[in-house]
C-alpha cells in the first residue's frame, strides 16, 4: 500500500492542478476547525470543485507542497485499510518535511471507501495545522453515526449538475447571464437552450457531445452508480430485482412509488423479492444521490408514512438517456426539471394533498426564513379546462394553507397572473430560482 499511495502522490505533485477546470456557482464551504464534505452522484463535478479551491489556495500564495489531494477510487487502492491510512501524513511529510510543519490542506476523494476512515478524518479535523476536504458520492459521508464520531463539525456542499444557468455560460450560449427585461432575440435563445437542457441534461462532461456519445457515457454513470456505489458496498440478495427496481424507477419517476407497487410488478414479472429488500434498494439509490424523494406534506409523521413518496431523478439528459422517447412523459420531465432547481436551494420540499381534491406538486419552504410557496407544474395550459383545473387547485391550496405565494411553471406559456397565481414560462423561472441560490464562501 505504502507503493501504490507513494505513486499517487508523486503523481500528483508532478502534474500539480489542472488549469483547465470551469467555474461554477457553487463554492466549497470551508471554515476552520471544521471539515468540508462535498457530496453528490458520480460524476457532477465534486472533485472539479475541490480544484477550483486549491486553484484559490495557490492564487493566495500557498505553495502546492501544503496541498494534499488523494482519491480512493483509485483502483491502486482497493485494498486500502484504516490501519494505512497513516501512510498519508507520513509520506506527505517525507516529501516535504518544511511543508508538513505549516498548515496544510488534504482534499481525500471516496475516503468512505475505507472501513473505519471517520477515527482517522476525526484525528485530522482536531489537527490545528490541517483544514480537511471530503467528497464522496454516498451520503454515508453524513449518516447519523458520522455526525456524532465527527461532534457535528462538518459543513456540506451538495453538488449536481449543472443549473440552466450555469448549462448557458458553461457551453458559452452567453458570455454573461441576461438580465430582464428581454429582447425578443435573447428569449428566442433561451427558449432554444431550455429545450437542450431538457433533453440533454446537466452533466459537465457530456455538454457539447455528439448524442450517441452522450447516450453512452450517461448510460455509463447509471451502471457506475449500479455496480459501485451499490453492489460493491452493500449485500444484495437479488441483482435481478434490484435491477428491477431501477428500472421501475426510471419508467416512473416524478410520480408517487411504493414498495408495494414495486414488489407487485416484481412478482407479475415472476420475480420474488420482499417489500423489505425493495426498501432497501430504494434508500441505495437515494445515497447515491441517484434518486429523490419527496414526501407528503402534514405534521403527522403517522400519515406521512402511510403514503408513498414521490421519487425524482437527479438529471434529465440521463432520464432521456435511459429509456426510449416518449413525448407523454414531457409534463414528468418538466417537473423533475422543476424538482431539480429547487433542489439546489436550501429548501425543504414536499408535495401537498388538498382537502377539496387535487394535488400541489411542490410545497416549498424556505429553512433559512421559512417563507413557503407554492409551486405547480403543467406542459401548457392552452386548454381551457386545464387552466381552470391547476388554477382551482392551487387557489384551494393557497385557501387551506395561507400561503399567497402560488405559481404555475409551464414550458412556454406568456407570463401572466391569474386569479392571484403567476404563470411563467420554465426558462424565466429557471433563471429567477438560480438567481435565488448564489452561494457565498
Amino acid at each position: 500500500m505504502k507503493k501504490a499511495l507513494e505513486e499517487i502522490l508523486g503523481e500528483f505533485y508532478e502534474s500539480g492542478i489542472q488549469d483547465d477546470v470551469r467555474p461554477r456557482s457553487i463554492h466549497l464551504l470551508e471554515k476552520p476547525h471544521s471539515i468540508s464534505v462535498v457530496t453528490g452522484m458520480r460524476r457532477t463535478g465534486k472533485t472539479y470543485l475541490t480544484y477550483l479551491r486549491m486553484q484559490e489556495l495557490l492564487k493566495s500564495g500557498i505553495a502546492l507542497e501544503r496541498i494534499v489531494h488523494v482519491s480512493f477510487d483509485d483502483e491502486r487502492l482497493n485494498h486500502f485499510s484504516v490501519d494505512d491510512l497513516h501512510l498519508i501524513n507520513e509520506l506527505h511529510a517525507t516529501f516535504f518535511p518544511e511543508a508538513a510543519r505549516q498548515k496544510c490542506w488534504f482534499f481525500l476523494d471516496e475516503l468512505q471507501n475505507v472501513e473505519g476512515w471517520e477515527l482517522y478524518a476525526r484525528r485530522l479535523l482536531d489537527t490545528p495545522q490541517i483544514q480537511l476536504c471530503l467528497t464522496g458520492s454516498s451520503s454515508r459521508l453524513l449518516s447519523s453515526e458520522i455526525a456524532t464520531q465527527l461532534r457535528g463539525r462538518s459543513l456540506e456542499t451538495e453538488v449536481f449538475p449543472l443549473s440552466f444557468s450555469e448549462m448557458l455560460t458553461y457551453n458559452g450560449i452567453f458570455a454573461k447571464l441576461p438580465s430582464p427585461p428581454y429582447s425578443t432575440r435573447t428569449m428566442g435563445q433561451l427558449r432554444n437552450a431550455m429545450s437542450r437542457y431538457l433533453e440533454e441534461g446537466g452533466f459537465p462532461d457530456v455538454q457539447g457531445t455528439p448524442p450517441r456519445l452522450r447516450i453512452q457515457m450517461l448510460q455509463g454513470y447509471v451502471q457506475s452508480v449500479l455496480y459501485r456505489d451499490v453492489l460493491e458496498r452493500h449485500e444484495v440478495p437479488s441483482i435481478q430485482a434490484l435491477q428491477y427496481t431501477l428500472d421501475y424507477l426510471l419508467h416512473n419517476f416524478a410520480r408517487k412509488i411504493s414498495t408495494r407497487a414495486i414488489s407487485g410488478a416484481l412478482k407479475f414479472n415472476g420475480v420474488s423479492s420482499n417489500r423489505e429488500a425493495i426498501g432497501d434498494y430504494l434508500r441505495y439509490f437515494r445515497e447515491a444521490y441517484l434518486t429523490y424523494p419527496v414526501s407528503l406534506r402534514t405534521d403527522s409523521q403517522t400519515i406521512r408514512n402511510a403514503n408513498p413518496d414521490k421519487y425524482y431523478l437527479v438529471d434529465t439528459g440521463l432520464l432521456r438517456a435511459m429509456q426510449p422517447r416518449n413525448d407523454a412523459e414531457r409534463g414528468w420531465l418538466l417537473e423533475n426539471l422543476v424538482f431539480l432547481a429547487l433542489r439546489r436551494g436550501f429548501q425543504k420540499i414536499e408535495y401537498y394533498n388538498c382537502k377539496e381534491g387535487g394535488e400541489i406538486d411542490f410545497f416549498v419552504t424556505d429553512k433559512l426564513t421559512h417563507d413557503k410557496r407554492l409551486v405547480q407544474v403543467a406542459w401548457e395550459l392552452e386548454d381551457e379546462a386545464t387552466c381552470k383545473r391547476e388554477i382551482l387547485t392551487l387557489k384551494n391550496a393557497m385557501q387551506e394553507t395561507g400561503i399567497q405565494d402560488a405559481t404555475i411553471v409551464t414550458w412556454d406559456e406568456k407570463e401572466r397572473v391569474q386569479d392571484g397565481v403567476r404563470i411563467v414560462p420554465m426558462w424565466k423561472w429557471a433563471l429567477e430560482e438560480s438567481s435565488r441560490q448564489v452561494v457565498e464562501i
